[in-house]
This record gives structure tokens, C-alpha cells and sequence, in this order.
């Protein structure tokens, strides 16, 4: 497995309204979404919602007690399943399979591990055509929660990042006090 973020195992459930963030995304029932660096759970419980009996939820997390504590959670509900690996590996799903790819609070350790290619890789793979790349991360704010201030990105530097990487950056939104979201796909 690839290298654990510092802040790998943190939950950011207090800080993030996980319905809310989820009406904010393009997915649909009968969608694939996986939720890449996954925490204990919480916004992937919020998407087999949306998803719906049809859809699917893949939820992925390098630390294993966040998986174990996704697993208690999700026991008995059909349409998720919960990987214990790295994102910036090939991960065992399918080509093309993947409606959002969805990663919250994790694109900026991405950056900092200098992973984006092997990330943006997998995730190509992954995306059917039409599929949507969603990053929330936090806000470039100084006295806010989140990782140091030296490793966020702000809304600008994502989108340069993608761009570089060859994606159509299709909507910014703020997606609450502390966080922004970014929806693009591959071009």
C-alpha cells in the first residue's frame, strides 16, 4: 500500500453535513459512487440513499479501523461495498464502471504525497463516460479546522491542477463554512 496521509484515520463528520453535501453532487438513483478516502463512513451511508436499491456505493480507505467502523455501520445494507486499500493503486473495480468519483478532504494530501498522477490515473480508469470527478476539500483560511494551512489548496489550485491533468472543470461550489466543492470530469 501506497503512503498513509498524516491526518489518515481523522473523521470530519462534525464539519461536514453529509446530506447536504450529497444534494449538492450530480448522482442519481441507479448511479456508481465511490467514495475515495472514506473515513468511519458517514457521507457513503448518505449516498446509498441517493444511489438508491439500483446503485452502488464503493467506499475506500487506506486505515483500517475506518473501514472496520464503515463495516459495523453499513452491516446489512446490500449496495455498498468497503475496500481496505489505496486510492493511487488499481483498485479491484472495474473499468469504466463509476459515475462520481468522489474524494472529501483528501485531494490535498494527494498533492503533498506528489500523487496526483497515479490518483488522476486510476480515477480515468474508473469514470465511465459522462462520469463526474467531485473534490471537497477545505478552504484556504487561516484559524479554521483542517490540516495546516501550508497544505490546503484553494478552490484555484485544484482547478489548475485538473486542468493540467486534463479535466474539464465544470462547477465550483461552496459547500459550507470550512469547505468547497469541485466537480470535473475527464476530457
Amino acid at each position: 500500500m501506497g503512503r498513509v496521509h498524516a491526518d489518515g484515520g481523522k473523521s470530519t463528520r462534525d464539519l461536514i453535513d453529509a446530506r447536504k453535501l450529497i444534494e449538492l453532487l450530480p448522482l442519481k438513483p441507479g448511479d456508481t459512487f465511490l467514495d475515495a478516502g472514506c473515513g468511519d463512513g458517514f457521507i457513503s451511508l448518505e449516498a446509498v440513499k441517493a444511489v438508491g436499491d439500483e446503485g452502488m456505493v464503493i467506499a475506500v480507505d487506506i486505515y483500517p479501523p475506518s473501514v472496520e467502523a464503515l463495516r459495523s455501520a453499513a452491516a446489512g445494507i446490500k449496495n455498498i461495498l468497503m475496500l481496505l486499500d489505496d486510492i493511487t493503486g488499481r483498485l479491484p473495480v472495474p473499468d469504466g464502471t463509476v459515475d462520481i468519483y468522489f474524494m472529501a478532504n483528501v485531494f490535498h494530501g494527494i498533492v503533498a504525497n506528489r500523487e496526483v498522477d497515479l490518483l488522476l490515473a486510476e480515477v480515468r480508469r474508473l469514470l465511465r463516460n459522462g462520469g463526474k470527478l467531485a473534490i471537497v476539500d477545505f478552504k484556504k483560511i487561516p484559524g479554521t479546522p483542517g490540516p495546516h494551512l501550508d497544505l490546503r489548496l484553494s478552490e484555484d489550485e485544484v482547478i489548475g491542477i485538473l486542468r493540467e491533468n486534463g479535466f474539464e472543470v465544470e462547477d465550483v461550489v461552496d459547500a459550507g463554512s470550512f469547505h468547497y466543492l469541485v466537480v470535473g470530469s475527464p476530457l
